[in-house]
């Protein structure tokens, strides 16, 4: 368990520069030239680490603050980083970023990977980003590799020790080789770059968002954009600003121009600058395995959703943004195991893009650094790599899963027909408007309920039309149907609403939410009736209460303005809304009467663009003015009574003018009708446009597939080309004779050593018949048959010894190991190989005479040691039991005559106890060992059950702990136990109960190399710890010498022989054995047992 010290580093974003420094073996001289040429006011905090652990604590701290002309601490207490001050983080442990904080934490000794100093660089790269800067000194280990990789990631830079002034090069050679590395420098030059990085760094660095980029700077940093979108045509406009300019503040740094306008001099004037940053902007940072979280979920629902659902006999694969193949080759290793757990004959088609030329090629070279796969577990270590030339070479089988190309999913067609796509964290490098568009391309690559994989930073939620999640804690989305024209008419709706200029709104968006939350408040409360209607006039938006002026009529739906309001306004409205399309200006009707109302309408249209399709219509409503009785009666008069003529006359022309327009209206609902199925026709033909432009994109989805595809040939011949001399070569200087065969037996081909040995040419042999060659010594009944045998089967043929006349040479015997070859073209053909083992036969039966002898030889031995047994235990079993019976009847012995009978009866039960030993010895060495599959729990209490008698006489206190199935020689491991715990019962300590501890556990790496296991098998510990009287470290290896005994020889009973049998035990069981004891402390003896 991992222990966190209460010790933290207040990690408050500085606004300087913090130095990682770590190194391991040699490190000590490289820290000390550095620091002596280490400036005084570099505005600069270091923090070292070691590799290693030290073997005397704070002795670090106090070495370096002697070569040192600014503070040096070690930190102990909680610390606040100052500039100028370095800070050494004590031994055994390191520094990790919990929850956006440095904290230390004792390191893990039996972590597999041990890189303290990657670990390290990692959490300052997570903590202080792009002012974090690396620094990598002498070491034997490749520690600090993937943590410079973190750093540059965030936009810091990294620096190593020139390897030629290292005294152990691989750790900074490693950074080197894996690209890593910013500065090659020896340590008495680190500190003048360190300087100018300062220098640097008050004005390039610590922009987080777009609106902290001073204005000056955006049209300079625009210009560089376009500078690299003309040299490579990726337009990086739509990435985000300040990821950009940290990337551009970095090469700054590298490069050693302190303002923006000189740098964008350089990027002018330097094509090999605009590579470097175009580079660094793709930010190609990628590993093994990334983010382990995302593979546990592929086989544990991923794959079998797909497997499930997938039609095809082929499963398609795009992993997008492949950066140098590592993503691409550890999803095809997890659909590989997972084809192979399954059973499943389903094909695997991977198509990996990226759109740099140079990330694309390591990635279809397939070979990587040791420090590349350190993480990845022994067994798919094994099984999916080859280590060539001082490199992992990805195994044959995932390679051809794979297509690499160079292809930039952000404007080339997509991938067609795509089972899953992966994009893990590349999306959050874009803009809202790029990342839509991106989704929506991954949306048009993937078959219905096809999936689509994201970083845990990353979400596709600004497309929920587009894409459903289903994963719990991963980024896992499944495609949600949607037409082709909706994914494009969004995306184009957004493209016009993303401006092409990366400067931002003056107008923060603090100030816009405000002015929103007034302007709905505002429209809640005041904002008169009105609607909002189209070219067509149907009514797209109300606002407020519309109840006195539009209503609904019975049947069908029908949302036309002039369906909808009131028959008294119907005329005047029509004519308004052609007034405003004809004037494009606003036109306003009042006080118009409502028959039976006691209010009068007024409405205002105006229109709300140049062009008038969308028009707001405003309604009012007022009282109509009242009269009393007396006043009508007053003004009551000839005219009067002429105007309610006019007015029952105005009442008919409006009638009239209602009728004839509603027979226009008839006429217009008519044309509107033709329209409608013009309309139509025009959808249809938009349809059959839309079918040809999907067309369009499976045909562009295919060309895509076959450029990636070409892309590969190429490569693909020079490997075919390079293999096929590999072979060539291995089979012209193999000393063995070798055939190629077709299925009717005719040589095709043979090497030199078989002309050579059968004294024949290439004329002679290739083209004629395998049995008719020579003098027809292969035509041979058995072999021909086993040949034609294999031929049906295609078994291989192993090991078929014959013996032949050769021509010149006599008889000769043969063994013959034959194989077809697969997928041969043409079909059928066999590659024999032919050893000459006539003098092997020959030793072989001299072996065979040799064994019978020995094992002759052996059984007598049998017979000698049992009788030697009975003959020589007989008459010491005698001496012993009248010497016992004498030394106990005998009253008149002197103290001379009872202190040599002890001594006799001593030394006969010594002789005794030595002639077993060695009797034992005997059958452990020469008789034949029959290994079983031994319960090693059982055969413990067993023999702890013998002992019982021993146990019980010392008081001793044995706790057994679970041991595994073992496959062993079970009466050996006994004796084994026997002689171990009696050691431990017979050398207790005087007056203190013996105490012994037997425990089961799996070695360490360590603990393998220290004693020398084999690689290649599995090992259990079991280890038996006492409290006795122990022994001194410098007999450790001697204790197990025949005859060494350390203590008095008078003083105690023993042969010598004890532990020498034991060891003889663990090598007769391939094991190994090793004592670790302190003087009166106690011993352990570690039993190492193959499993």
């Amino acid at each position: 368990m991992e222990t966190i010290l209460k010790n933290q580093i207040e990690t408050l974003t500085p606004d300087f520069p913090v130095v990682g420094i770590g190194a391991a073996a040699g490190g000590l001289d490289a820290f000390k030239k550095l620091l002596e040429s280490l400036s005084e006011d570099s505005g600069m905090a270091y923090i070292i680490i070691q590799h290693q652990t030290a073997d005397h604590p704070g002795r670090l701290t106090e070495m370096l603050a002697r070569h040192s002309k600014i503070p040096v601490h070690e930190i102990i207490h909680t610390i606040t980083l100052v500039p100028n001050h370095i800070y050494v983080i004590p031994e055994n442990t390191t520094i990790v970023a919990i929850d956006g904080r440095l904290q230390l934490r004792q390191r893990i000794r039996s972590d597999k990977t041990n890189s303290p100093v990657d670990l390290f660089f990692e959490s300052l790269a997570k903590v202080y980003k792009s002012f974090t800067i690396g620094v990598l000194l002498s070491g034997t280990t490749f520690d600090g590799t993937m943590g410079f990789k973190r750093i540059k990631e965030s936009g810091g830079a990294t620096m190593v020790q020139d390897p030629e002034t290292a005294a152990f090069m691989r750790m900074p050679q490693s950074a080197i080789d894996a690209d890593a590395a910013d500065f090659v420098l020896s340590p008495e030059n680190i500190p003048a770059q360190l300087l100018k990085i300062s220098n640097s760094y008050n004005t390039n660095h610590g922009y987080t968002e777009e609106d902290h980029i001073p204005k000056s700077e955006e049209e300079i940093v625009f210009q560089i954009i376009n500078l690299i979108f003309l040299k490579t045509g990726h337009d990086f406009r739509h990435y985000k600003q300040p990821t950009l300019r940290r990337r551009i503040a970095r090469r700054m740094v590298i490069v050693g121009k302190d303002t923006l306008e000189d740098y964008y001099n350089l990027v002018r004037n330097d094509k090999a600058e605009q590579d470097f940053l175009f580079n660094d902007f793709l930010i190609p940072v990628t590993y093994f395995f990334r983010d382990q979280s995302f593979f546990d979920s592929l086989p544990a629902f991923v794959l079998p959703l797909l497997f499930q659902n997938s039609s095809n006999t082929t499963l398609r694969v795009w992993v997008a943004g492949c950066s140098t193949g590592e993503e691409a080759y550890s999803i095809a290793i997890c659909i590989h195991e997972y084809i192979l757990k399954t059973n499943s004959d389903l094909k695997v088609q991977i198509f990996a893009s990226d759109v740099s030329e140079i990330s694309i090629t390591k990635a279809r070279a397939a070979a990587y650094f040791t420090q590349d796969v350190q993480h990845i577990s022994e067994e798919r270590l094994n099984k999916y790599f080859v280590k060539h030339d001082g490199r992992y070479q990805i195994s044959k089988i995932i390679r051809d899963m794979c297509i690499f190309a160079t292809h930039n999913f952000t404007k080339d067609p997509p991938f067609a027909r795509i089972d899953l796509v992966s994009c893990r964290n590349v999306l959050l490098y874009f803009d809202p408007f790029l990342q839509n568009k991106v989704l929506g391309s991954f949306h048009s690559s993937l078959k219905d309920r096809g999936l689509l994989f994201l970083g845990k930073s990353e979400t596709a939620a600004s497309a929920p039309d587009l894409f459903e999640a289903i994963g719990k804690t991963d980024r896992v989305y499944i495609r949600k149907f949607a037409p082709k024209s909706y994914v494009r008419e969004s995306t184009d709706a957004l493209r016009k609403e993303t401006t092409a200029k990366i400067i931002p709104s003056e107008t923060t968006t603090t100030e816009i939410d405000f002015k929103k939350i007034a302007c709905d408040i505002l429209c809640a409360q005041f904002t008169p009736a009105s609607v909002v209607i189209d070219k067509d006039l149907e009514i797209i938006h109300f606002q407020g209460d519309n109840s006195p002026f539009l209503s609904h009529s019975s049947g069908k739906p029908n949302f036309n303005i002039l369906k909808m309001v009131h028959d008294d306004l119907s005329f005047e409205l029509r004519n308004a809304i052609i007034r405003v399309k004809e004037g494009k200006k606003t036109v306003s009707k009042e006080n118009i009467p409502i028959k039976n109302q006691p209010y009068l309408i007024s409405f205002k249209i105006i229109p709300l663009e140049n062009d008038g399709n969308y028009l707001l219509v405003i309604f009012f409503q007022q009282e109509a003015p009242k009269t009393t009785g007396e006043n009508q009666f007053k003004t009551k008069s000839t005219s009067q009574q002429r105007i309610g003529e006019l007015e029952t006359e105005l009442a008919r022309v409006r009638d009239e003018n209602k009728r004839v327009t509603d027979e226009q209206q008839k006429t217009l609902e008519e044309l509107q009708a033709t329209s409608e199925a013009l309309r139509s026709s025009s959808e249809e033909l938009q349809i059959l446009n839309e079918d040809l432009e999907t067309a369009t994109e499976e045909l562009l989805s295919a060309n895509e597939e076959l450029l990636c595809v070409n892309a590969e040939l190429p490569d693909r011949q020079d490997q075919l080309i390079a293999m096929r001399n590999y072979t060539e070569s291995i089979v012209k200087t193999i000393r063995g004779p070798l055939l190629i065969i077709d299925k009717n037996f005719i040589i095709k081909s043979a090497n030199p050593a078989f002309y050579k040995y059968f004294n024949t040419s290439e004329n002679e042999t290739e083209g004629q018949g395998f049995f008719e060659i020579g003098s027809g010594q292969w035509d041979l009944p058995d072999f021909k048959a086993q040949l034609l045998k294999m031929h049906d089967t295609e078994v291989p043929l192993k090991d078929f010894i014959l013996a032949i006349t050769c021509r010149g040479t006599g008889k000769k015997t043969m063994i013959v190991n034959a194989r077809p070859i697969v997928n041969a073209k043409p079909e059928g053909m066999m590659v024999l190989a032919i050893e000459d083992i006539t003098d092997l036969a020959v030793s072989n039966e001299l072996v065979r005479a040799k064994n019978a002898e020995l094992q002759r030889h052996n059984e007598q031995l049998k017979l000698f040691t049992s009788g030697a047994s009975d003959d020589l235990q007989e008459p010491l079993r005698k001496i012993h039991m009248f010497s016992k019976r004498f030394y106990e009847n005998e009253k008149n012995l002197s103290e001379t005559g009872k202190h040599n009978l002890e001594r006799i009866l001593f030394l006969s039960a010594n002789m005794s106890q030595l002639i077993t030993d060695l009797i034992n010895y005997s059958k452990i060495t020469f008789i034949e060992k029959e290994f079983k599959s031994t319960d090693m729990n059982l055969l413990l209490r067993k023999t702890v059950t013998d002992l019982k008698e021993s146990i019980s006489e010392k008081h001793a206190v044995i706790s057994l702990d679970v041991l595994p199935l073992l496959s062993v020689i079970p009466h050996q491991i006994q004796q084994l136990f026997t002689n171990l715990i009696t050691n431990s019962i017979k050398y207790a300590q005087e007056g203190v109960v013996p105490e012994l501890k037997i425990e089961s556990r799996q070695p360490s790496e360590e603990e393998l190399i220290e004693i020398g296991a084999n690689d290649e098998t599995k090992y259990v510990k079991i280890c038996l710890s006492d409290n006795g009287i122990g022994f001194e470290k410098e007999y450790e290896n001697r204790i197990f010498a025949p005859f060494y005994r350390l203590h008095n020889k008078d003083a105690s009973t023993g042969s010598g022989l004890g532990l020498t049998l034991v060891k003889k035990i663990m090598e007769n069981h391939h094991g190994f054995i090793q004592a670790k004891s302190t003087l009166n402390e106690g011993t352990q003896m570690h039993l190492y047992l193959p499993v």
